[in-house]
């Protein structure tokens, strides 16, 4: 009889280790899946950070070129005042000049 007890009982402890095994099994199963979508969650920001980081460079150039742009527009209308202030003394001179004689 106590044969047969030890046999049971090895028999009970058996089963435990392999529920044991089989819910390790899951919950490492569980743990490579995780694993897998964090993965591909930290590619998915990294893609998008790459994105990002490319839309920024351009945003930099277009505002670089936008200064350049600004910058000969100023110039030019810097010019074109003076251009008109000359035109207008210019012809002030001359229109008081015949005007006096």
């Amino acid at each position: 009889m106590s044969d047969l007890q030890k046999i049971a009982l090895k028999l009970t402890k058996g089963q435990q280790c392999d529920t044991l095994l089989q819910i390790s099994e899951a919950q490492l199963m569980n743990r490579d899946s995780a694993i897998i979508l964090k993965d591909k969650a930290i590619k998915s920001f990294m893609l998008e950070s790459g994105l990002k980081e490319q839309i920024i460079t351009d945003k930099g150039l277009q505002i670089d070129l936008l200064k350049k742009d600004l910058k000969k527009t100023q110039r030019k209308l810097k010019w074109t005042k003076f251009g008109w202030g000359t035109t207008t003394l210019l012809l002030s001179v001359a229109v008081g000049y015949f005007a006096f004689q």
